[in-house]
Formats: structure tokens, sequence, C-alpha cells
């Protein structure tokens, strides 16, 4: 569940139940368009009524007799074709209808039904052309919405979703399908609106109650993403949810229940290499340091050519000073992706806090030519330079290597920092400043930006912002320390997964 990852859970459309709905809705619409006008069409009208299909053909087969290019008549046998499970024949017979009234809505709700069942594309442009005849039609509107998302297009689903709103009552799956679009686009507040609603209806469903805490997990709200899954975690071997319980779980400062909920995951797919970073990362958070290397070692036995495995293991390594097993799984690492810079970029760490910076700078420097699009490698070599020396040649050499890394990933929110404290070091405030606020755009409680703010403003003269953003430092610098208090609350202890 890393930031990037964008996992719900995904329930069909009741198709079948949407088929008869609009098979019923369709023949009402003949008995209308058709009685008093063709006596003849009344007994096949209550046939397909009946569901009695094959004697419907027969007689629709006879109205076409009389007149073969009636619309009517060719309607009503593609819904007797349809009825009769025959869709290649059913479709044709509409098409037929649409090639002689273009604007039937018999033959254009016949032929979309067909078509959507089938998720063919020509059911958008079908369902378009019903509501530009019929643009209020809710049960048309729920379907194109239904198409949309079957078709990966949530942006365009949404507005027929709200248009046919007034369905969601009595069925919950358009409700659902809304709530998977909401979050899928990353209106994340709204889905968690919409899975709640959907969820005071069904307490039981799983995969709803599932999607709600992971977008309540993407508004940043892990003590109520705990709270709606926790009746799933009890004896529970889905490795998904509970991968999503230990990282919420740890979101909210219940780290024995994270570990817990983590070992079950790897102990349910002991190949999901995701698990096994995430157990570091806590291990690494709590100074935990060998029981995350303890588990990593068991995920590589797992998955021994998994590169970013062995940098993990590296760094906790490094925790311990344990610096040759170190720089033996960066090159590991290296050999199993030459392209995983950040294995090379480690080295350099451990050089780095060995003392040995000129090593650590030219093998950054080296790397950097190597790998010019690697934007955390181009970050790193910038911070090895302003670390170098402060002169003007290697400010100037660490800006360029932190706009590269800029360029390359304009949201990494370190490289900003950096960039605003070598603007500072140039004496350039107006460029500080512009990187501090880009940084406290990407977050918000970053201090370090803040204080590159402060420090910008007042060597530009900006005096009466200062003293309000100073205060401001001050209470985020005593919110990350309550935050690293709370991070040492807890070390992790050996024992057998559970």
């Amino acid at each position: 569940m890393g930031s990037g990852a964008k996992v719900f859970y995904t329930q069909r459309c009741a198709c079948r139940l949407m088929r008869s709905a609009l098979v019923a809705a369709l023949v009402t619409a003949v008995g209308v368009a058709v009685q008093g006008q063709q006596p003849d069409a009344g007994p096949v009208i209550q046939m397909l009524r009946d569901h009695q299909y094959p004697q419907a053909l027969d007689g629709a087969d006879r109205l076409l007799k009389q007149d073969p290019k009636d619309c009517r008549w060719l309607s009503l046998k593609g819904m007797a074709q349809s009825g009769m499970q025959m869709p290649v024949e059913a479709e044709s017979s509409f098409r037929q209808a649409l090639d002689l009234c273009p604007d039937s809505l018999l033959a254009l709700e016949g032929a979309a039904q067909i078509e959507y069942a089938r998720r063919k594309p020509d059911a958008e442009e079908l369902l378009l052309r019903i509501l530009a005849i019929r643009p209020q039609d809710v049960t048309t509107h729920a379907m194109l919405a239904s198409f949309y998302r079957s078709q990966g297009k949530c942006g365009a689903a949404l507005p027929q979703y709200e248009a046919s709103e007034e369905l969601f009552t009595s069925r919950p799956d358009f409700e659902r399908g809304y709530a998977f679009c909401l979050a899928d686009t990353g209106q994340y507040a709204k889905a968690a609106q919409a899975y709640a609603a959907v969820l005071s209806g069904a307490p039981d469903d799983a995969a709803s109650r599932f999607n709600l805490a992971l977008v309540q997990w993407r508004l940043h709200d892990p003590k109520s993403a705990l709270e709606t899954l926790r009746p799933m975690l009890p004896n529970n071997s889905n490795e998904m949810v509970l991968a999503l319980g230990a990282r919420v779980a740890e979101g909210s400062g219940d780290t024995p229940l994270a570990v817990k909920l983590l070992r079950a995951a790897i102990v349910a797919q002991p190949k999901n290499m995701a698990n096994y970073l995430e157990f570091a990362r806590i291990s690494f958070n709590h100074r935990s340091f060998q029981v995350g290397i303890d588990m990593i070692h068991a995920g590589l036995t797992e998955l021994p050519d998994a590169a970013p495995l062995y940098v993990v293991r590296g760094v906790l390594e490094m925790q311990l000073a344990q610096s040759s097993k170190a720089i033996a799984d960066f090159e590991k690492a290296h050999q199993l992706e030459p392209q995983l810079s950040l294995a090379m970029d480690a080295i350099g760490i451990v050089d780095s806090q060995q003392y040995k910076p000129k090593a650590a700078l030219d093998l950054f420097r080296e790397q950097a030519r190597l790998h010019p699009r690697d934007g955390f490698l181009q970050y790193l070599y910038a911070e090895a330079l302003s670390k170098s020396a402060e002169n003007a040649e290697t400010t100037q050499q660490a800006i360029e290597a932190g706009q590269r890394s800029i360029a390359v990933d304009p949201g990494f929110e370190p490289a900003r920092d950096l960039m605003a404290l070598l603007w500072l070091r140039a004496n350039q405030p107006e460029r500080a400043l512009e990187q501090a606020l880009a940084a406290l755009k990407i977050q918000p409680d970053d201090d370090v930006a803040l204080y590159h703010e402060i420090m910008a403003r007042r060597r530009l003269g900006q005096t009466a912002q200062v003293q309000a953003l100073a205060k401001q430092l001050a209470v985020l610098r005593a919110q990350h320390a309550q935050k690293q208090r709370q991070g040492q609350q807890y070390i992790l202890q050996e024992g057998p997964a559970s």
C-alpha cells in the first residue's frame, strides 16, 4: 500500500437484473407505441410480457411478412431474440430497425441493452443517442455510468452516476460504483461518504468496508480507517486486508497490532515483497534493526533475487555499524539490478557515515554522470556537494544537480528543501522563497521548508510575516517532537509469527 498504490475491491454490476428491468420497460413501451395502431401486435406484446419468447418471435415474423420495413416489428423481433439468448440475431434486428428509424427509442434501447451486456464500444454511442432524445432517463444514465466504469473511465462515469443518484437507494451496486469512481479519481472525502452510506445499509459488505478503510487511510485518518477495518481483522487470512490493517494500525500508534497483522500478511502471502519492506520500515522507525534484518533475511529465502530487499537490509545493517555486511548487500542489489542506483547511493551513505566524504562525493559524482535521469541520485549528489565545502563553485554545482533532480521529479520535497538552502547560500532569497513555498505545498508540515521561508523573507525585508511564521514553526517542531516520542514508545521483540 505504498503512496502510489491504488488498490480497491471492485463489484460487478448486476447486469442480469438491469437487462430484465430494461426488457420489461421496453415491452411496456412497445405496447404503448403499437397498440391501437396494429391490433395484431397485441398477442406478441403479451407473449413478451409472459416471457414466451419463441411464440413472440413467430408472431413478430408474421407481422414482418405484412410489412418487412416496419421498425416496430423489427424491434419486437429483436426483443424476442434477446429473450431467447440470441444476441447476434437480436442485434441485427435492432440495427435494421435503426436503419429505417434512426431515432426509434425502442430500437435504440434494445440495441443498447445488447451492446451494454456485451460491453461493446457501440454501447456508448447508443446510450448517448437515447439521452439526446430522453435526457432525464435515469436508467440510461446509470447504464452509461456502469459502462464507463467498466472501461476504466471513471472521470466520465461520475456525472452519469450523479444523474442517476435516485436509483442508489434501490440499487446499492450503483452507489458502490459511484464510490469506487470517486476514489479512483482521488476524491477521497466524497468516496468515504459514499462508502459509509453503502455500509449503513449493508454493514456486512466486506468490499465496501475495505474500500472505506482505504480511502480513510488516503485521507491521512488512520484511526478512523482502523475502526472501519477492525470487524474484518479477527481470523482473517486475506493478505490485502491484513496488510492494510497493519499500516493503519501503525499510523494509529498501535505498533503491536501492526506487527501482528503484518506477520500474518507475510504468512498468508510470503512472496509479496511490499510487506517485508513495510516490516523493515517499522523496524527502522522503532530502532528495532535486528528484528527487521531477520525478517528481511526470511524474505530473501522466498525472494532471493529481490534487489530492494538487499538494499533495505543494508540500510538496517548500517544502523548496527555492520558496514561490511551492508556494503555486500548493496553490491548484491546492484548486481541484480544495475539500474537500481539506490544501491550505489547507499554505499555513498555508508562512506559518508564512516567520515569518508571525499570517497562518497566521488561515488555520487560518477553515479550522477551514469544516471542523469535518476532524480533521487541527483539529489544525493547535490546534498553531498553541499556538505563538501561552502564555496561558490561547489554551491553552483550543487544547485545544478538539485535542479536536475527537480526537473525529473518536481514533487520530491527533500530536493526542494535543499534547493531553498542552496539559494540562500547563493544570496538569492527570492529563489529560496520560491523553493520553500513549493516544498510547503507538497508537505504543509515541512518545518525545514518553513524555516527556509522565514530566512528568505527576513532577507527580503518582509518582517511583518516573519513573526507569525516563527510561531507557526514553533508549533510544528513541537508536534514533530511529540510524534518522535510516540515513535519510540514501542520496541519490537523477537517472537513467532502470530
